[in-house]
């Protein structure tokens, strides 16, 4: 039976995008490193990965809830 949701492809692709912003920053350092760069890295992209962090975790528990309620109430 075909599941309805599928949260683990959004939490990979999130993990995915975050990757992807900080080696982009890093690689815009070499070429944009003045206080406006800093102060972007430090008002935005800190703040931002324990976010993305704690929201991937919080996807995985929900999936693992959702699988688990479907399990006990088989397929309806």
């Amino acid at each position: 039976m075909a599941r309805l949701w599928d949260l683990t492809a959004g939490s990979a692709k999130l993990e995915l995008a975050m990757d992807l912003l900080k080696k982009t920053a890093l690689a815009t350092e070499d070429r944009w490193d003045d206080e406006t760069f800093r102060s972007f890295v430090k008002t935005y992209l800190v703040p931002l990965e324990p976010r993305v962090q704690r929201a991937v975790e919080a996807i995985h528990r929900v999936a693992q809830v959702l699988a688990r309620a479907e399990r006990e109430c088989g397929s309806y």
